[in-house]
């Protein structure tokens, strides 16, 4: 390897001459795009090096990556510029040449930055984290990093379990983070000026900063037996407990008027509008529904306001209106007729992707009827009402029979259908029953005479108990039980219409070892690095025997029987490896959910019957008994309430 070149026009100059004509799409490195800000990082105070740890065409398409850029970016004191990991040839080259991690706007190291974040969305890319940071020359482990090292932080999902990358990471941001970067990079300008050493920044930030959990002055404790028996601060000021920080208005939250517009095609390629944040629906199986808790909502001004900025700014030919149950938006109707009487005869699409099946009649054949036919993707998640009432997926096979329906006769030729397969009290009827929904739906699509029936794209992916779930104390399903399922689906499958795809039940085991671990595990995240893993999400980088060996090396057992292993089932009296993280949602509200899963009972949507007394919107007891019947009708702002491969986190 070449000595390192910190010179960012030297990079620029090596880049050019010697390694972009030879890589696979170039156009992913050179920075440059359209609404991107070339500011000086020497004129300002402190600066932020947002890394995804993932592609650039994955990156740009995430929606949390460009708020961050837009709001440190309007602070005159403050910079944000971006990375993302290269592909293996470009990694090789950038070796070769001396070239480390860079931004994209200044070609600045990584390592020159004041703070390097990470955006942790997936357990499975979290050995991409030490590509980047090993590329960017900086000690993958905080306790190797000294006072001219930059301060790691990270958030995402992967902040409400923490553990597993404890070791790798000095400040977690735990929740929304639009107002807690502001503040901590205030907090950081200051202690700057007063020539605060680099782990008291760390350790004030934590003490300091609502949602920010700094691992490094936290104590892992075991007992004997080697189970988990608590995870407590060593310094004095710290929280027993971190808190997730909250938007609590989000029409007033900070928005990107004026989007990144990639340089080569993002795998989603528009203007993404978050309309709602948060879902009272309930699924039992969804992390981001419980630790987005409570809902909050845009209103129709300010989104159609934000779609005609975007559209200007961009010139993108579709918009997509996010969340996590998008027809519960409260004002949809009034919303899809006024953004599209702007956006129609501009022929720019309009999407939802997050609409409940019980809504799609009644929006396909009114507000939705001029939408694009390209495909409709819904998510029934299991085949039969058993089941979904254990999931609490209040959906019947007749309503979804009368949406595919509904969408065969506006046009739709394609849907796309997204199942799991071992789920807690899962039986083979449950997972038998699969193929025959599908056929049902394909046959139902075309009831009347000379009508064309519908093709579906059914995706069948392994569950994953995730932690801040009701479902975080059951067991991950075997690898045998999830092959016997996968065979008795592809056996009882006959129609030439319906299309399955199977996710590796392989990878999804990683995924929930990293998903349910503690911070033993990132001694096995290393090795596996070591060995060459990173982009474990992709089929052609994965590989299920190397993780195998660096987990048994490192005393990591799957065997669901050894009292250790992060696959096995927890009882309610045990301390989990994330309990110390607080989402906003009481664990006896969780535990309750989790019996009522057991009994087969659905819980309603506390917006149609009241508190349930989840505790993310500072009311009720848990008892399942509304302390105000509108209590979580209502925002903090005034208005009204309303894939990975593995499915732990759904569609409402």
């Amino acid at each position: 390897m070449s000595e390192t070149i910190t010179d960012p026009q030297r990079i620029h100059a090596v880049l050019d001459r010697h390694i972009l004509p030879d890589v696979e799409q170039p156009g992913q490195y050179v920075g440059g795009e359209v609404n991107s800000v070339r500011k000086d990082p020497d004129t300002v105070d402190v600066s932020l090096a947002l890394c995804f740890p993932d592609l650039y065409t994955v990156g740009m398409a995430h929606l949390g990556y460009q708020i961050l850029y837009s709001i440190v970016n309007s602070l005159d004191w403050a910079l944000a510029q971006r990375a993302y990991v290269p592909l293996p040839d470009m990694q090789r080259r950038m070796r070769e040449h001396g070239i480390p991690l860079h931004v994209l706007e200044s070609y600045r190291p990584v390592k020159c930055f004041d703070v390097v974040g990470f955006s942790l969305q997936s357990e499975l890319l979290y050995t991409n984290v030490l590509t980047m940071l090993d590329l960017g020359g900086i000690p993958l482990e905080s306790a190797l990093r000294g006072q001219d090292d930059p301060i790691v932080i990270a958030g995402g999902p992967g902040a409400m379990a923490p553990e597993p990358m404890a070791r790798f990471i000095d400040l977690f941001f735990v929740g929304d983070g639009e107002d807690t970067i502001v503040e901590f990079l205030g907090l950081l300008r200051a202690l700057k000026a007063e020539g605060a050493p680099r782990e008291e920044m760390i350790l004030r930030a934590a003490r300091s900063i609502p949602g920010l959990y700094a691992p490094a002055f936290y104590e892992a404790q075991y007992a004997g037996d080697g189970s988990l028996r608590g995870i407590r601060p060593v310094q004095k000021g710290l929280p027993e407990r971190i808190r997730a920080a909250r938007v609590r208005d989000l029409n007033e939250a900070p928005f990107p008027e004026a989007p990144i517009v990639p340089l080569v095609e993002a795998v989603h390629d528009r203007i993404t509008l978050e309309i709602m944040r948060g879902c009272t629906r309930g699924c039992r199986f969804c992390q981001a529904g419980m630790i987005a808790r409570p809902t909050r909502h845009r209103s129709v001004d300010r989104l159609c306001e934000l779609a005609r900025a975007s559209y200007g700014a961009t010139g993108h030919n579709e918009i997509a209106l996010a969340s996590l149950s998008s027809s519960d938006y409260p004002d949809l109707e009034e919303l899809l007729e006024r953004i599209t009487a702007y956006l129609d005869p501009l022929k720019v699409n309009v999407s939802l992707p997050s609409l409940r099946i019980t809504e799609q009649l009644r929006c396909l054949v009114g507000p939705l009827s001029s939408v694009r036919k390209s495909g409709l993707t819904l998510a029934p998640e299991v085949a039969t009402e058993r089941l979904r009432a254990v999931i609490n997926k209040d959906v019947s096979n007749e309503e979804l029979f009368e949406g595919t329906r509904a969408a065969a006769r506006q046009g739709w030729r394609l849907v796309k259908l997204y199942f799991m397969i071992g789920l807690p009290t899962e039986t083979e009827e449950d997972a038998g029953a699969i193929p025959g929904l599908c056929e049902g739906i394909v046959r139902n699509s075309a009831a009347g005479k000379g009508e064309s029936p519908l093709r579906l794209n059914v995706t069948i992916s392994p569950f994953v108990p995730k932690p801040h779930t009701p479902f975080q104390w059951e067991p991950m399903a075997s690898q045998e039980q999830l092959r016997e399922r996968i065979a008795l689906i592809r056996r009882n499958a006959r129609s030439r219409r319906v299309r399955y795809k199977f996710h590796d039940e392989r990878r999804c085991l990683v995924e929930a070892v990293l998903a349910r671990g503690d911070r033993r595990l990132g001694r096995a995240v290393r090795r596996v690095w070591e060995r060459g893993g990173q982009f474990d999400a992709w089929d052609e980088h994965f590989s299920f025997e190397r993780w195998m060996e660096a987990l048994s090396e490192c005393g990591v057992r799957l065997d669901q029987s050894d009292p250790n292993s992060p696959l096995r089932a927890r009882s309610p009296e045990e301390v989990l490896p994330w309990d110390h993280i607080d989402c906003g949602v009481k664990k006896e509200y969780l535990l309750q959910e989790r019996e009522r899963a057991l009994r087969s009972e659905l819980t309603p949507d506390c917006r149609e019957a009241g508190c349930k007394g989840c505790g993310a919107c500072g009311g009720g007891d848990s008892s399942g008994e509304a302390p105000h019947p509108e209590a979580t009708q209502s925002t903090p702002s005034g208005g009204r309430a309303d894939r990975h491969a593995c499915r732990s986190q759904g569609r409402g």
